[in-house]
């Protein structure tokens, strides 16, 4: 598994791995929707939809990409799951491409992904660690 939960006393924390810098926002965005909803199947495609990120460093841009797939469902009710993502790390900016789907009824309330504790490390092997408000 490229995610494992993390123990914190007032929050919860992700740690994900990846062998690359976009394989790492594709499964940050999956931990983060299994967080959230449990299990996600994606069955219907409702619109398609584009994120353009551009941030001061690379930490800011993984929890601003966080927090824009929790604002997208807290807007639109809707799941972001990106097609294709195209990052580059020195400008911590990120483009990612693909559809919005209905989302499922959520497992947990999220508030937002915070800074407190974040940590990133460029790899490969690439990690992140984010915590969340709950």
């Amino acid at each position: 598994m490229p995610w494992v939960e993390l123990p914190h006393t007032a929050d919860a924390g992700l740690e994900i791995t990846a062998s690359s810098v976009e394989d790492l926002v594709t499964e940050a965005a999956r931990a983060f929707y299994a967080f959230m909803f449990g299990e996600v199947s994606l069955v219907r495609s409702v619109e398609e939809h584009t994120v353009e990120l551009e941030c001061m460093d690379l930490l800011e841009l993984f929890v601003s990409w966080l927090n824009e797939l929790l604002y997208i469902y807290d807007t639109k009710e809707k799941v972001f799951s990106p097609e294709t993502i195209e990052v580059d790390p020195k400008r911590a900016r990120l483009l990612a491409k693909g559809n919005l789907h209905i989302a499922p009824s959520p497992a947990r309330a999220v508030k937002a992904v915070t800074y407190g504790g974040a940590e990133i490390s460029e790899g490969p092997p690439w990690r992140l660690r984010v915590y969340i408000d709950l």
